[in-house]
Order: C-alpha cells, then sequence, then structure tokens
C-alpha cells in the first residue's frame, strides 16, 4: 500500500533558480503542502497559484525567523557563489523559529563519501553547513544524494564529454562507476522526501536519503550521449588522458583562481575508484520504492539525455 502524502508546511529559498523552479512545481503538483518562497525584495519571479511569497534581506536572521515560525520544513537552494552566507542566517534563524528540518544546499554527492569531500572545497563548505546545524541542535539536516547532475553536467561539458562539439576526453585510470541523475529527478526527490510520513520521514534525521536514477562509468555516459544522438565513435573527436595529469592541472588552474576548474576537478575526481562517487550500494530498495509511490519518477537514460541536449 502507497504511504499517504503528509502535507507540512515548507519554506524555500532559491526558488526560482535551476534546481527551486522545478522543485516548487513538483510540491505543487502533490497537492497537500502550503508552500512559502522567500526571495530579496527586488526578486521579480513569479510562482504558482498558491505559493506564498515572502521578501526580505536573506542575510536578516530577524526577518528570516518571522518568515520561518510554524514552518515545518525549510529547503536552502542559494547560488553556489553564495552557498555559505544565505545558508549559515538561514540556519540559525530556522533554529530561533523551531524548524524541526532543514534541507540544506545538498542535492548531489553522497555527504559522507569521506576522499572526495576531502578533496573538494565545495563539499568541505557544505559538511560545515551540516556540522552548524548539529551543533545549534534544534533542526535536522537531510541530504538529498543523487550524484552529479547528469543534464547539467553534459550541457557544460563537465564529464569530459561536449554533445555540441562531439568531443570527448576519457580519463586514463578513472574506471570507477558513478551515481547520477537529472535536474527534475532531484526536484521530484526533494518533493517526495518532505511528503513522507512523520515517522518515515523522521529515520533520515542528520542522514542523507539516497535516490540515484543511475550508475555509470565515463565511457557508459559517452555511449548513451551517442545513442540519444544517432552518432558513433567516428562521428567523434575522442581523445585519453591520464586521470592523475588530469586532476594536476586543473589543481593548478584552482590555485591560479580558474573559476571553472573546481568544478571540472570534482566531476573528475567522482570517477576515482574508492572516492565515493559510488554509493549505490547505499540505496535502500524499500525506502525508494516509497518515494516512487509518492511522485519520483524512474528515468530513462538515453530520453533524459535527448531532453537534456534540446
Amino acid at each position: 500500500m502507497a504511504p499517504a502524502i503528509q502535507g507540512r508546511k515548507i519554506a524555500i529559498t532559491g526558488a526560482s533558480g535551476q534546481l527551486g523552479k522545478p522543485t516548487i512545481d513538483a510540491l505543487v503538483g502533490l497537492g497537500a503542502h502550503t508552500i512559502t518562497a522567500i526571495q530579496r525584495p527586488e526578486a521579480t519571479s513569479t510562482f504558482p497559484v498558491g505559493v506564498d511569497v515572502k521578501k526580505g534581506n536573506l542575510k536578516d536572521e530577524a526577518f528570516l525567523t518571522e518568515v520561518l515560525k510554524g514552518q515545518d520544513a525549510l529547503v536552502l537552494m542559494p547560488p553556489l557563489a553564495q552557498l555559505v552566507e544565505l545558508q549559515e542566517p538561514a540556519i540559525r534563524a530556522a533554529a530561533n523559529a523551531g524548524v524541526p528540518y532543514i534541507l540544506p544546499s545538498e542535492f548531489g554527492p553522497d555527504p559522507f563519501a569521506g576522499q572526495l569531500v576531502e578533496e573538494n572545497e565545495l563539499l568541505i563548505a557544505k559538511k560545515r553547513i551540516r556540522d552548524l546545524i548539529e551543533s545549534i541542535g534544534v533542526s535536522s539536516w537531510i541530504s538529498i544524494a543523487v550524484g552529479p547532475w547528469l543534464d547539467a553536467g553534459l550541457t557544460q561539458g563537465l564529464w569530459g564529454i561536449e554533445p555540441k562539439t562531439r568531443k570527448a576526453t576519457i580519463w586514463q585510470g578513472a574506471d570507477a562507476k558513478v551515481n547520477t541523475a537529472t535536474i527534475s529527478h532531484t526536484a521530484e526527490a526533494v518533493a517526495a522526501v518532505l511528503s513522507l510520513p512523520e515517522a518515515d520521514l523522521a529515520k533520515f534525521k542528520n542522514k542523507a536519503v539516497y535516490t540515484p536514477s543511475f550508475h555509470l562509468t565515463q565511457r557508459e555516459i559517452l555511449d548513451a550521449v551517442q545513442r540519444a544522438t544517432g552518432t558513433t565513435d567516428a562521428d567523434w573527436d575522442i581523445k585519453t588522458r591520464d586521470v592523475n595529469e588530469v586532476a594536476k592541472e586543473y589543481e593548478d588552474k584552482i590555485s591560479q583562481g580558474d573559476g571553472v576548474a573546481p568544478f571540472i576537478k570534482f566531476f573528475v575526481t567522482h570517477f576515482l575508484e574508492g572516492h565515493g562517487g559510488d554509493f549505490n550500494h547505499k540505496v535502500d530498495s524499500a525506502e525508494l520504492k516509497k518515494l516512487e509511490q509518492l511522485g519520483l519518477h524512474k528515468e530513462d537514460l538515453v530520453q533524459a539525455i535527448k531532453v537534456a541536449l534540446q
């Protein structure tokens, strides 16, 4: 029997962003939640009917505390450039308001990936946010672990694969499988998790919910792109490079202030054996089934790539 949807009062920052918009749509589509979008005063984004919009300074704890009173969950989706500065005041405000659940900006890799976290400044910053929530001790965090986004990584060339120019660099020595999913799947996962009955949701306090769609090597991603585009190796310029050489190149670029280099390194290190990009063994099929009954759809790899490349 499918679990009954538990309606909640949910506040979201970054609700008009790349992940925020589909998350709002997924939550609204369930027809059970009361949703509040918290925005800057100058924001002009519009939302579906029924979404309450509160505008104010996103660093103002007093404003945020007032908005968050009575909320059951706070979802944080800030721009990466403001990952820490926009989450910290919201977390303190959520504690002041007694919000039981926070979904911090944790909608990708496994937060317990160990070496992967240690090697990526972005993931180190995310850990500090989780630690802050735990140290305050009022709210509990929940991470939605899907892996790096398949579609965003392809359109930005971060998988070492550039569909538009049909160029690919296979990272030799990075042969592990990686878990991944699309942005829309991630949004559905957020909505499904926040629709779980309280007894089920409480199991995930200060834990991750593992909801990836795919489990692939870099070469398997390229093969899927070729199926989606009706091409073969003969149509592509494919090179191979030693992964350690690639990693060092991007570490050097990071030290020189290159803004894109951290993201490419982030994707490269996911494919290193034992670093934590493969968390397929952590997926709980029973829990995943509950989420699917609450609106989380299974994805088709080739179709997902076709949509991403439109």
